[in-house]
């Protein structure tokens, strides 16, 4: 089992320390070191913060957790210091706490050991009055921002390392230093430099594992993105396909509707009749779903039941198999004729990223694409043709110069036909 250790300590050389403030620094880097077990899950009820190796200086001693911790979680709580391990911003609204009771001229040192083995620590941190006011106002920005204080960010590096052996490492051996001959300097500098070679991988192994989710989010987007596209077109292709076959089938039914009149073939034309209309709910029923999975996957607000509001839509727009041209056809928008002319010209403007395909009265197809936001296109009809979208509250269409107005709501399909100089926009379920 690793061991968990923090060495704490105030104004090394002093003599003595007023009670409120010892305590002030003992209770709040109690509750720091308990908050930032708990962010690295460290399990704080089967384990105890208890305090050793008490000096006779002002406030020296290290506090230890004696529980259950792995080398990871370990890691991950000395990782802190540096920056480099996520923690809730309550947490380091703590750790500017302990220094609530002293002067603006000491210094709190925290001690990291890297090994079960060091009897000292190897790495030291320094805490200011002017470093926890610096964190705290960081800390207020970011709140502003989200609102939230217990968002995951990370604690700003608390001092220079080479500050903090200045300070406080070589205060136990600095006896020994004095004494000490010149070569051993080359060797301190060498491990001031290993320390920070290991910051530096810590943090430069994070910056590549985040590239790297952003690169997989990029490609997986792009993909999604052709996925809708193909849909999309192959759905149109569908819907065209099936249009022309119930406007075949309907006529015989119609036709055949006379015939009741003599005895002997009453029984042939229901028949066919019944069997035009299976065919044409069968292919309603189709069209329906399909164009409704497509609105639901492509809708850029998915909060919105754009599913259920298309596929009552539809349901109702198919009339009773009694009298299949009796009932009344959806509402739609007309203008009136515009102009004249024999050239038609149509500005669009997509004011969300909407899908747009143009076909002419043959059937031809002139534009297929996907208008992302504030991109335009212009195009010149001498003959009618048809504008479908599949965003109408994203898409403004221009026609001879004028606005035609609100399509839709965001989200819905409409066509919009253009003929003898006049259009009319209206559900692709109304015929």
């Amino acid at each position: 089992m690793a061991r968990l250790r923090v060495r704490v300590e105030l104004n090394r050389g002093g003599v003595g320390i007023p009670l409120h403030k010892l305590s002030s620094v003992v209770q709040e880097a109690e509750k720091f070191f308990q908050m930032l077990a708990e962010d690295v899950r460290i399990e704080k009820d089967r384990g105890e913060w208890l305090a050793f190796d008490f000096d006779n200086e002002s406030l020296n001693f290290t506090a230890e957790y004696v529980g259950p911790a792995s080398p990871d979680q370990v890691q991950a709580f000395a990782a802190a210091f540096d920056g480099t391990t996520s923690l809730r911003r309550a947490t380091i609204a703590q750790f500017t706490h302990i220094t609530d009771a002293i002067g603006e001229d000491e210094l709190i040192g925290f001690g990291l050991y890297q090994a079960d083995h060091e009897t000292e620590p190897s790495e030291w941190r320094c805490l200011s009055r002017r470093d926890a006011l610096r964190i705290a106002d960081e800390i207020q920005v970011l709140l502003g921002a989200s609102g939230e204080l217990d968002q995951a960010t990370h604690l700003p590096a608390v001092a220079d390392p080479e500050k903090g052996a200045r300070l406080f490492k070589e205060r136990h051996d600095r006896g020994a230093l004095a004494a000490a001959e010149q070569s051993k300097v080359p060797i301190l500098m060498r491990e001031v430099e290993a320390n920070l070679s290991k910051r530096i991988s810590r943090l430069e192994n994070t910056v590549e594992d985040h590239t790297h989710s952003i690169h997989e989010l990029r490609d997986t987007s792009g993909a999604t993105e052709e996925s809708f596209r193909n849909l999309l077109s192959s759905v149109e292709t569908f819907c065209a396909q099936a249009t022309r076959q119930l406007e075949r089938i309907t006529p015989p039914a119609q036709l055949a509707a006379p015939a009741a009149v003599s005895a002997p073939t009453i029984s042939t034309p229901k028949t066919s009749s019944g069997h035009g209309w299976r065919s044409y709910t069968v292919a309603a029923v189709l069209i329906i779903g399909i164009v409704s999975a497509v609105v639901l996957l492509w809708s850029p607000k998915p909060e919105q039941p754009v599913d259920r509001n298309v596929s009552a839509a539809s349901v109702a727009a198919p009339p009773p198999a009694e009298a299949p041209r009796q009932a009344s056809p959806p509402a739609s928008k007309t203008a009136e004729p515009t102009s004249n002319s024999s050239v038609m010209h149509i500005d669009i403007e997509a004011k969300q990223p909407a899908w747009v395909a143009i076909t002419d009265a043959n059937g031809k197809r002139l534009m297929a694409k996907t208008l992302e936001a504030n991109e335009t296109h212009t195009l010149d009809l001498t003959a009618g043709a048809t504008l479908r979208t599949g965003n109408a509250g994203g898409l403004v269409v221009r026609f001879n110069g004028k606005e035609i107005g609100p399509l839709g709501p965001v989200g819905k399909i409409r066509d919009i036909s253009f003929k003898n100089g006049a259009y009319r926009v209206h559900a692709p379920d109304a015929g």
